[in-house]
């Protein structure tokens, strides 16, 4: 047995009694505690009741459960000495032992036995049991040195063998099972006067510890191996044992008399393998609960592994046959213990007596540093409250208003039943377990039982803010207004929360505004959508609306028409800017706009026009008839495209490609008007303006080379914003001096330029360095700008270099700026295959490409966000909003005036009765059947009524014939009849006139009043024939309405 530092710890055998022991194997002392109150994790109330001074260097103990006072204590010099807990150190005795070894096991039974295991010696049993009933049979107080010699061992077993462990079953005391080291474990009746044994081979022959509630089983372990095996008494032979445990053994490789083999129980190191001494230091079973046992590793480690029965039919298993375990669950009682923290580490424990079942199992465990503490088993009701809580959609509190994440509702006679579990447990976090002040359990029961329905959510998110959520989003109506709201919450109340996580500053660290200047567009975007990404910290009302987006999106008709889409998406520029774009191409490709020389360049990107690309699925885009384009077939085509757009003729750099060019500029002012940028200017709060965008007018004017346009726009800004007076100046000296040739560049500092407003840094930069690449370069200004700039100012070869930059860094971090270079393409999939990773945006991914997919692209992709997103509607039981996505998308696949999208097959249909055929007039038209004529024969006319019929609904367009009749009134039922109940003063008989119903079983039909009036005095049908019990009831007192 391993001797951890700085002792060992026991709880006591005897249920009743509520003690603990404390072996200091430091400094040799033996201590009693008694619990005295509260017994739960962190808080452990307890006394020291006696001490026992200078024992010797123990391998091993036991302590009596019949005789709480007595302890056994085996030692290396092959001694076992008893010592009285409640006396002094005269209370002590020594068992004599013959030939000296050493004691490798000692354990009590329920009576006076103790069983002393010993080293392997010749000529000498290593299995002895003594009978220490003398000893308890001493008054009180008196001296054991008269019983000095006298206590020899009065049976001895097993000579020439080491005896590794050994215990005593609880329900047959004369019955012991012993661990044989490297040979196996037997078990010995020692009322068996011929001495037979059960022997089962094994090397897991350490550690012995019996399941006191099933004492059919027992476990062991090995020295060596992280694992462990539990047995099963009655395995004996193979005539008594069922065919599954039989099967099992032969088949699963499972040891004879197992019933669960465990290879690895404990996390272990190939180190730890390596190293001398056993792996698992100790096995313990609860004693309150069946097949739990928790296993205590040499690191620390205390795991519960929670066992139980396979299911076995009772007709075929025997009655005294062995049974298999399996593992139901496991438990870590110390999840820190991976931690390096050797004075918290685990060096002993064992499992609390509790008086009750209802209480959930706990441990007491011994820390490396010396102290007590408390483990508890996680309860069975610890998933009750997540369980109890409709986390899968729809939530309630999305459209009714109620609390968001909150308890089920029950009933009031419910409420005690299916939350008594939980609110016993709540009850017990501060209420003694022991002591003066321990509560009844059955009391506690009855009083949480009793408990009225709370009136107020129960549920509190300890992690949400106590700040009260802006006015803003409590009077918004909009989904907008309330994430803008939300995301200024989550910057003036939550952002020093959250920059306190080491672990999301390390994943957003490039996206800290300290120390680095501007930072990019994209990483402004991230930032945006960020901040309202993890609903951490957000009170429920808030949380409702960050989980249900996309759904209160879709409610506000978030679909196709991108001009809706602009203002639904408003909270987010980014997004704002790609229904601008969208809005512009949609535009652009009306009316044939963007279809020349039979080749279609809808919704395409600047580098599908630079570089001449049609896509992957390229021949779609070709009228019937065209060859794949040329590079002179592509200029001709762009040429056309150019002439219809009636767009200025170009006047930037010199470039063999000045129709690509062209076109491209073309796309990059897709959506763009200064009407639309100064009229969101005019919607915005005074409070949130700022000279942005003035700045960003100016900028677009002096990429388009219009520099007095732009200082008209800084001059005129110069009233609200002063500081730009000076920025129109020199912008207007800048110009002067343009046409002077030869005019020295100014220094431009990166680290004093403005680190507020990327388009202020963008005059500044052109004003002092007359350069248009580092503009193209500054990732601070949107993507659009910055190509529109290198198609007017960069040369073929270092445009083309940059706009292939510029996609693979688009598509490398989900930009979705990037639309201006890949249009609604192959690789704008690849850009939203990162956004999706990053920010879970389904939604606009699918809208925005099914547009051109699978009109334009065939993926996979496209298809599986597709089918998410109709899911999501779909749970979501927005009915209607998949519907409209369903026919709206569907539309937009056409080509050529065909849907690429195949339709759903129809999910409800009407079939005759008697031909099986559907009753759909669009398949069949309103013609009449072969057998509606007044006779057979050919020439014989038809039934002038049956096509009236047929219109109406009443006939089978197939055969013919109509409805069935009522089997009372002997109408037709679904035409008008004769007894007029849509006259009658009563409104459930005009109601019930309208509707047929019919048997199940004889299927004869009757209108609603007329089986009502037949039923409420009849049992069987109303046809003569039938004899079918339509109206029977099982339970005629129930009330079926």
């Amino acid at each position: 047995m391993d001797r951890p530092e700085p002792g060992l710890i026991k709880w006591s055998p005897n249920p009743a009694f509520d003690t603990f022991l404390h072996v200091n194997l430091q400094h040799r002392v033996v201590q009693l505690y008694e619990p005295t109150g509260l017994a739960h994790p962190g808080n452990f109330e307890f006394e020291k009741t006696s001490k026992y001074d200078e024992i010797p260097p123990l391998t091993t103990y036991d302590w009596s459960p019949a005789h709480p006072g007595i302890v056994a204590i085996g030692t290396a010099s092959g001694t076992v000495d008893l010592i009285n807990l409640h006396s002094d150190s005269s209370s002590h005795l020594e068992l004599p032992i013959r030939i000296t070894r050493t004691c490798q096991a000692v354990a009590f039974n329920t009576g006076t036995l103790l069983a002393v295991g010993l080293e392997r010696v010749r000529n000498d049993q290593c299995l002895k049991i003594f009978d220490v009933n003398r000893l308890t049979a001493l008054e009180p107080g008196a001296s054991w040195a008269s019983l000095e010699g006298s206590m020899s061992p009065v049976i001895g077993l097993e000579a020439s063998i080491s005896i590794s462990s050994t215990k005593f079953f609880e329900d047959n005391p004369q019955v012991l099972v012993a661990g044989i080291k490297n040979q196996g474990i037997r078990i010995y009746d020692l009322r068996d006067p011929n001495g037979a044994v059960i022997n089962y081979q094994t090397k897991c022959n350490n550690n012995l510890a019996i399941d006191y509630a099933d004492q059919n089983y027992f476990a062991s372990s090995s020295l060596d191996k992280p694992g462990l095996v539990i047995w099963d008494r009655r395995a004996t032979s193979r005539p008594s044992s069922s065919r599954f445990y039989i099967d099992a053994v032969d088949t699963d490789d499972l040891p004879w008399g197992a019933a669960l083999s465990i290879d690895k129980a404990i996390d272990v190191k190939d180190a730890n393998l390596q190293d001398r001494g056993s792996l698992i230091r100790s096995l313990r079973f609860c004693r309150d609960r069946s097949g739990l046992i928790a296993i205590l590793s040499r690191t620390g480690q205390l795991k519960v592994l929670d066992a139980r029965k396979e299911f076995t039919p009772s007709e075929v298993h025997p009655k005294d046959s062995p049974e298999i375990l399996e593992v139901r669950k496991s438990f870590e009682l110390d999840i820190n213990y991976a931690k390096d923290r050797k004075d918290d580490r685990i060096v002993s424990f064992d499992w609390l007596n509790l008086d009750s079942p209802a209480l959930t199992p706990r441990a007491i465990v011994l820390r490396a540093n010396g102290a007590f503490d408390i483990l508890e088993k996680p309860s069975y009701t610890s998933e009750h409250l997540y369980k109890m809580i409709p986390w899968q959609a729809p939530h309630r509190g999305l459209e009714g208003g109620t609390s968001y994440h909150s308890l089920m509702q029950f009933e009031a006679s419910q409420y005690p039943e299916m939350m008594g579990p939980l609110n016993f447990d709540e009850s017990l976090r501060h209420r003694p377990l022991f002591g003066r002040h321990k509560e009844s359990t059955r009391a506690v029961i009855r009083q949480v039982l009793q408990c009225p329905v709370p009136t107020v959510d129960p549920i509190c998110d300890l992690e949400a803010s106590p700040e009260k959520l802006p006015e803003t989003f409590v009077n918004a109506s909009k989904t907008a207004e309330r994430l803008g709201a939300l995301r200024k919450y989550s910057k003036e109340v939550l952002e020093a929360s959250k920059q306190s996580n080491k672990e999301l500053d390390r994943s957003l660290s490039d996206l800290s505004l300290k120390g680095k200047g501007l930072p990019s567009n994209r990483q402004l975007h991230e930032r945006l959508l960020v901040s309202t990404r993890d609903t951490r910290g957000f009170p429920k009302e808030a949380q409702v609306v960050l989980d249900h987006v996309m759904l209160l999106r879709s409610k506000e008709k978030y679909l196709f028409d991108y001009v809706a889409n602009r203002d639904i998406v408003a909270d987010d520029p980014w997004l704002k800017e790609l229904w601008d774009w969208i809005a512009g191409a949609d535009q652009a490709a009306s009316d044939m706009g963007m279809v020349a020389q039979g080749i279609d360049l809808s919704y395409v990107g600047v580098c599908n026009v630079w570089n001449g690309d049609l896509g992957l699925n390229g021949a779609v885009r070709l009228v019937d008839g065209t060859r794949p384009p040329d590079a002179a077939a592509w200029e001709r085509c762009l040429q056309d495209i150019n002439k219809k757009s009636r767009e200025p003729a170009y006047d930037g750099v010199e470039t063999k490609k000045l129709a690509h060019r062209q076109v491209a500029l073309t796309i990059c002012g897709w959506g763009r008007s200064p009407d639309t940028h100064f009229g969101d200017y005019d919607k915005m709060p005074h409070s949130e303006r700022n000279s942005s965008w003035y700045t960003r007018a100016a900028v677009h004017a002096l990429i388009e080379g219009d520099f007095d346009g732009a200082v008209r726009i800084l001059g005129g800004a110069s009233a609200e914003y002063p500081e730009l007076l000076f920025v129109s100046l020199a912008l207007q000296l800048k110009s002067h001096g343009a046409k002077q040739p030869g005019k020295a560049q100014l220094d431009f500092d990166d680290a004093v330029a403005s680190k507020t407003d990327p388009y202020l840094r963008a005059i500044s930069s052109l004003i002092a360095t007359d350069s248009w690449e580092n503009i193209a370069n500054q990732d601070s200004l949107p993507l659009r700008e910055r190509t529109f700039v290198a198609l007017r100012y960069f040369d073929d070869d270092k445009l083309t270099y940059w706009l292939e930059k510029e996609l693979r860094k688009a598509i490398e971090t989900g930009d979705i700026e990037g639309i201006v270079l890949t249009g609604i393409t192959d690789k704008l999939v690849d850009i939203f295959a990162k956004y999706v990773e990053k920010f879970n945006d389904v939604q606009t991914a699918t809208l925005v490409l099914s547009i051109c997919s699978p009109r334009y692209i065939n993926d996979y992709r496209c298809r599986t966000w597709r089918n998410a997103y109709r899911a999501y509607l779909q749970r979501h039981k927005a009915f209607m909003q998949r519907t409209k996505f369903e026919v709206e998308s569907t539309k937009k696949s056409k080509r050529g005036g065909v849907p690429t999208i195949t339709p759903p097959s129809r999910q409800i249909a009407l079939r005759c009765v008697y031909c099986d055929a559907e009753y759909e007039l669009s398949k069949t038209g309103a013609g009449l059947p072969a057998s509606a004529s007044v006779g057979g024969g050919k020439g014989q006319t038809a039934n002038p009524l049956a096509a009236t019929s047929i219109n109406a609904g009443v006939s089978c367009p197939n055969c013919g014939r109509h409805l069935p009749r009522c089997v009372v009134c002997l109408e037709v039922v679904g035409v008008p009849r004769s007894d007029k109940p849509e006259a009658s003063p009563d409104p459930h008989i005009r109601l019930a006139a309208r509707f047929p119903t019919f048997c199940l079983k004889c299927e004869h039909v009757l209108h609603l009043d007329h089986a009502r009036l037949w039923f409420a005095r009849h049992v069987e049908c109303p046809v003569p024939e039938c004899r079918c019990r339509c109206n029977f009831r099982a339970n005629p007192e129930l009330n079926y309405r």
